[in-house]
């Protein structure tokens, strides 16, 4: 890890992204080679844009760190701004019936991914996933891959926070009842449908499940729903302009909760924490990891080593700002393609000889700077493709524009605070 560090080091005091995001690796010191031509589908205006920009600058920075890895081959990104579904789904006829690219990076969206997923498994063309956490991307689909944990998982994890830390802090299992507010949409269903199945197993009675459309919502609505239902517990899934805005309505009518955790594109943005202030403290967020809130504990040498080479190259060329989630898992997808996945094709780069190489991925938990490792699902499985080491956390406000993991303990950073 050395001589990455070094040269990122390097590449951090002189090197502009734009140059460093085309690639970097020559043949031999001879002319360059033609590029391998990748797409990559993110959401760069709209209201996905911060998100989307994140990431995508997650997977610049490993792309950049992985210059060495890829010689002889360069790499450059044809970058294609979508953010309806119908976009996604046309940037993927033309960066594969114009380009001829044999996969694409992207989206961080979730209806963005369903869109752009399904048609690449029609075209045959790899589709590889960085931030969108719907389970269906990656169901019954044989170019599909997906680094990061599904919304499944984040449903269950937040259940499993809820009945493992907050219910024995409050009071007896088998009283506990929850509400679930969930955005009408394949994000909001896979995040849900889990949380209901794992609340069925844990012994927690759902109250109501508020489904609402992210488009068309009345947040004082919302809100006074679930005061009606009079849960212990709120699961919130939405995305951020919703979920700032059902949260302060839920505030203001001062609703008694014992305890509230959101899911990602919402409560664990930094955004949410700005605009909520000291409303935010004490809020839950299940997701991905954010690189300053894992703990070193749940990273092996390798990953320290890479974390640090990261965040340094990243700091470099996004105005010295550090790696928020969506850019921790922008990275962790790239660097598994750069790094793990495009050195080990033999011949042709081609869709199935990615296929193949993926298919032989196995990096061990702790590995990956969120903590995570990468062996996907074998195909025949029904989520084929999907990473079965992605990590998924519990975070907690802690203080205003202050989050620190708080769960599961080998990830935590700090114990939660839960209210007497």
């Amino acid at each position: 890890m050395k001589g990455r560090a070094q040269w990122a080091r390097t590449a951090a005091a002189g090197l502009a992204l734009c140059l460093v995001a085309a690639a970097t690796a020559f043949d031999g010191g001879g002319p360059l080679r033609r590029p391998l031509v990748i797409g990559a589908v993110y959401p760069l205006s709209g209201p996905q844009a911060p998100g989307g920009r994140e990431e995508l600058a997650g997977v610049r920075t490993a792309l950049a760190l992985a210059g060495g890895d890829l010689s002889p081959r360069r790499v450059e990104l044809r970058v294609v701004d979508a953010g309806t579904p119908a976009q996604a789904r046309a940037a993927i006829d033309r960066l594969v019936e114009v380009d001829h690219v044999p996969i694409v990076i992207g989206t961080y969206g979730s209806t963005l991914s369903e869109a752009a997923s399904a048609r690449a498994d029609e075209l045959r063309t790899v589709y590889w996933e960085t931030g969108a956490v719907a389970d269906d991307v990656t169901r019954n689909r044989r170019y599909v891959f997906r680094t990061v944990a599904t919304g499944g998982s984040l449903g269950r994890i937040a259940v499993e926070f809820t009945s493992r830390v907050l219910v024995p802090a409050s009071g007896p299992p088998t009283a506990a009842t929850a509400a679930i507010v969930e955005v009408d949409d394949v994000y909001g269903r896979a995040v849900a449908d889990a949380e209901a199945a794992a609340a069925a197993g844990a012994g927690i009675r759902v109250v109501d499940r508020v489904v609402y459309d992210p488009h068309a919502y009345d947040a004082g609505a919302i809100a006074a729903r679930v005061a009606a239902a009079r849960p212990d517990y709120l699961w919130d899934v939405s995305y951020i302009d919703d979920g700032i805005a059902i949260w302060r309505e839920i505030v203001s009518r001062k609703v008694q909760l014992r305890g509230v955790i959101g899911t990602s594109s919402a409560f664990c943005m930094e955004e949410f924490g700005r605009a909520l202030g000291a409303d935010a403290v004490g809020v839950y967020a299940a997701d991905k990891p954010y690189a300053s809130e894992v703990s070193a504990a749940a990273l092996s040498p390798a990953g320290r080593g890479l974390l640090d080479e990261a965040v340094v190259l990243y700091r470099a060329h996004n105005g010295g700002t550090e790696m928020t989630i969506p850019a921790v898992a922008g990275f962790v997808g790239g660097w598994t393609l750069f790094h793990d996945v495009i050195p080990h094709v033999r011949g042709a780069v081609t869709a199935d000889a990615l296929r193949t190489a993926a298919a032989k991925v196995d990096v061990p938990v702790g590995a990956e700077i969120n903590g995570g490792g990468v062996r996907f699902a074998e195909e025949g499985a029904p989520d084929a493709g999907q990473n079965l080491r992605a990590a998924a956390v519990v975070g907690q406000w802690l203080r205003v524009n202050d989050m620190a993991v708080v769960y599961p303990p080998a990830y935590a950073t700090a114990r939660p605070r839960i209210p007497a």
